[in-house]
């Protein structure tokens, strides 16, 4: 009888262990949240630091709220997220909470994959006011905010200053504009010898959306339904670039990291990278150069596109409250903020950030020692006067059909330029209400 009772408390035991283990396990599940996620950098630089940025994250979070647990797929390379994660949304296999790269965003909230965040922020859960302006309009679609802001990238203008020392040039104001920008990409496009090839050039990959961004003008309405092509400040913009393009036509031009050529626009992101060790030995080894502000066009700012990582929340999820809370962690902390800043390469899209004593300490480290780091100051403001692009269903097919037409163009009278645009914008009309 005493060995029957012993079994019986024993298989009484076990049962509650397993009872508990499983509840255990049930719990962790039902608290388990899944954050989609990409190895590398969304802006087609390298950043070997990309998993210390989200394991700190998740970190941070963990120590607020332990009862979470974040998991998230390594591996996934960030020229496959976007169809990796298109499967996921198939198979209703998605993560509760991922991060959209910037063509994705259009399409992930008009196919109503995205769960709408308008609640949080008239409860006052998440402040918008917390966010760059323009930077929080990359997430939305008509009148509702499908993803909040993870990371933004403003552009610059990298100038050889070898080159502009041998030129003896001195370097452009942070005020700079169209004119001082033609007076020096003219005087750089040197063709000593008469033999057809300049031995110095100008600008590189200087666009004509790089021109109108810089006169504060957009290409496309925001729904996608009309073209502004004929716009008086997009046709002044086509018409600087047009003579820019002009300095070397017929001409190839080298990459800046040539040495031979004076201007080229970057992304912040290039910065960061190319700054800080090896890859400043790699790419641009063989001269000194630096970052500056766009040039502006009579009607913009010295500043162009600002690209916008975004980070939404599964429409399909059925965690809210832990979404929800991670969701204001990663977008609206001040760690979250200074750890994109540490180990991303671009910068946070929290507004006061980059003003931080925190935040110059950062860029100090992020270069070495004879190099002037960019300012806080100058980079917030950059960020404030950018222009985030509107994306649609037929964004990018519209924009290289205008390119391909617009690129071959040769410099004429402002009035025949003016009619080819709108023509022009008669066929991306057409095109877009097909």
């Amino acid at each position: 009888m005493n060995n029957r009772k012993a079994i019986y408390i024993l298989l009484s035991v076990i049962v509650l262990i397993l009872a508990a283990s499983i509840y255990r396990n049930h719990a962790r599940v039902d608290t388990t949240l899944r954050f989609g996620v990409f190895t590398g950098s969304a802006w087609k630089v390298p950043n070997p630091t990309v998993y210390r940025l989200y394991d700190g994250l998740i970190a941070d979070f963990r120590a607020l709220h332990p009862e979470y647990y974040i998991t998230y797929k390594s591996g996934i390379r960030v020229q496959d997220y976007s169809e990796q994660l298109a499967q996921d949304l198939l198979k209703g296999t998605e993560p509760d909470i991922y991060l959209i790269l910037p063509e994705d965003f259009t399409t992930l909230a008009s196919l109503g994959a995205l769960s709408a965040l308008d609640s949080l922020i008239e409860n006052n859960f998440i402040d918008p006011g917390l966010f760059y302006e323009n930077a929080l309009t990359a997430g939305k679609m008509g009148n509702h905010q499908f993803a909040l802001p993870f990371e933004i990238v403003p552009s610059l203008m990298f100038v050889n200053t070898t080159l502009l020392e041998k030129l003896q040039l001195e370097v452009p104001d942070f005020s700079w504009n169209w004119n001082d920008f033609y007076s020096y990409a003219s005087q750089a496009t040197k063709d000593e010898n008469q033999d057809g090839i300049p031995e110095s050039y100008g600008v590189e990959n200087w666009s004509w959306l790089d021109a109108a961004y810089t006169n504060n003008e957009l290409l496309f309405d925001a729904k996608g339904i009309s073209a502004l092509l004929n716009q008086e400040g997009v046709v002044d913009a086509i018409n600087f670039y047009l003579q820019i393009a002009d300095l070397t036509r017929n001409v190839v031009i080298p990459d800046f990291e040539s040495g031979k050529v004076l201007f080229s626009p970057f992304t912040y992101s290039s910065y960061r990278t190319y700054k800080y060790y090896p890859y400043s030995i790699q790419r641009f080894g063989n001269f000194k150069w630096r970052a500056l502000t766009m040039p502006k066009g009579p009607k913009g700012q010295n500043a162009g596109e600002l690209k916008v990582l975004l980070v939404g929340v599964s429409k399909k999820s059925i965690k809210k409250v832990g979404v929800q809370e991670f969701l204001k962690h990663i977008s609206t902390s001040d760690e979250a903020a200074y750890r994109i800043l540490e180990y991303s390469q671009g910068l946070p899209a929290k507004k006061n950030i980059l003003l931080s004593d925190r935040a110059k300490n950062i860029f100090e480290h992020h270069i070495s020692g004879s190099e002037d780091p960019l300012d806080g100051k100058l980079l917030d403001t950059i960020i404030k006067e950018s222009i985030v692009v509107p994306r649609f269903k037929k964004y990018n097919a519209a924009l290289e059909l205008a390119s391909r037409y617009i690129e071959v163009e040769q410099v004429q009278s402002y009035s025949s330029l003016k009619n080819f645009l709108n023509k022009l914008n008669k066929t991306l009309d057409d095109y877009l209400k097909e």
